[in-house]
């Protein structure tokens, strides 16, 4: 029988495996794929985004309760986490200022996902691969936990069960759902999951003939005319619609709400493109846009003003200012659909924070059985937010399910969560 049993080996698993083993649990790590951490292996563009410089609540998203977003945070701080990375697994990071992002020196994310195997084996967990989980079911006070492994049936007994198996988006990582229904199966509720971090479609076949342009915007999703989010990112124009940091993190917006998604080019406000206009009133108009925008965008926006690019700014007729201010400042984008899991970051949607012990990640629904990382109705922005998710709530798991497994032994009683010390 082992202590803990793992199921999944990727971001939030792994570190569930190392805090579980530190903490003198036995632990059976059970991946269904070829590898542990494939997701690991490919974010970034190979380089990994480990984490972001600076982090708050209001970068992730939930439709629980975002004061057990707040709790969860508390118990292990952005500068600990890197203290984690830096000293204790030996990964020193290279901050990119410019993105907001910390990477590993080494650029490499296979050298990190071979490091975090590395020390949930040096912490003593036992790491199956190819072992597909299709049950977990309590019993004699703890569980049974059933599953494939080479055509064959397999069962493995447990004191305590993780479940990090990931959602369902970039299904050929491996991710393919299953741990939404483990979790249905074991009495939790899940709320509606949908493609989040996702490119979105467009019907507008002008806009999609800028596939290839990026531009700095200040984005806006309104839902009958209430603002629901603004940020300012990098939107890229593909043959299908839209991406980019700033579409990523407005698509759950779109996808789950049907919200309408407005921008305004160059991150500039109306007041900010009348400054600097009437500054230079004498030059072209196609001059002037094109210190701030690609020429192709520019084009598109003076063609729906209907004003030649030639026109100088000074001889623009209101009606022709009142045309353009609107397509600079406020230019709603048409959306009819998203590339879905395909090609989708995270999974929206999913367990509910209300249903497991914010302290300790334990769930209400199945004592002894904890939950952590995409599996959450939970998303973090573009950034490595998501992977700040995975480590935190992936450490709190193991290490509460390893603190169960010691109350048992001793008959003590179960530590309530701690905050991390500072």
């Amino acid at each position: 029988m082992s202590d803990v049993v793992v199921v999944g080996g990727g971001a939030a698993g792994l570190m569930a495996a190392i805090l579980a083993g530190r903490g003198g649990a036995a632990v059976t790590v059970l991946e269904s794929s070829r590898a542990c951490g494939l997701k690991i292996l490919i974010s970034g563009g190979g380089r990994c985004n480990l984490l972001p410089i600076a982090s708050d609540e209001d970068d992730f998203f939930t439709t629980g309760s975002r004061n057990v977003l707040r709790r969860l945070f508390r118990t292990w701080r952005l500068e600990q986490v890197v203290r984690f990375f830096e000293h204790d697994l030996e990964i020193p990071l290279l901050r990119e200022e410019a993105s907001g992002r910390l990477f590993p020196r080494s650029e490499s994310a296979r050298a990190v996902r071979d490091r975090l195997v590395g020390a949930a084996r040096e912490a003593g967990a036992e790491i199956h691969l190819g072992h597909r989980v299709t049950s977990v079911e309590p019993s004699n006070g703890g569980f049974l936990v059933h599953g494939q492994r080479d055509g064959r049936s397999q069962q493995v007994e447990a004191r305590s069960v993780i479940l990090a198996a990931g959602g369902q988006s970039l299904p050929k990582t491996g991710s393919d759902g299953s741990g939404f229904e483990l979790a249905r199966g074991l009495g939790h509720s899940l709320t509606d999951r949908y493609p989040a971090l996702v490119p979105l479609s467009s019907p507008d076949l002008a806009l999609r003939a800028l596939s290839g342009v990026s531009v700095r915007v200040r984005w806006k999703t309104l839902a009958s005319g209430k603002l629901l989010e603004e940020r300012e990112r990098d939107l890229l124009f593909t043959h299908r619609g839209y991406s980019g940091p700033a579409i990523l993190d407005a698509s759950h917006w779109a996808v789950r709400d049907g919200a309408q998604l407005r921008v305004a080019w160059g991150g500039l406000q109306e007041e900010e493109w009348l400054r600097d206009l009437v500054a230079s009133s004498r030059k072209r108009i196609d001059e002037l846009l094109g210190v701030v925008l690609p020429r192709r965008l520019v084009e598109l926006i003076l063609e729906r003003a209907g004003i030649p690019g030639r026109t100088r700014f000074v001889q623009l007729h209101p009606k022709q200012r009142r045309r353009l201010l609107p397509l600079l400042c406020a230019f709603d984008l048409p959306v009819d659909g998203n590339e879905g899991y395909r090609k989708a970051e995270l999974t929206g949607g999913g367990v509910p924070l209300s249903e497991v012990n914010p302290s300790t990640l334990e769930s209400r629904c199945t004592p002894g059985l904890f939950v952590c990382g995409e599996l959450f109705d939970a998303i973090g922005r573009m950034g490595g937010f998501n992977f700040l998710w995975a480590w935190v709530t992936g450490r709190l798991a193991g290490e509460s399910a390893a603190a169960r497994v010691r109350t048992s032994r001793d008959g003590s009683d179960p530590p309530l969560g701690r905050v991390a010390p500072p």
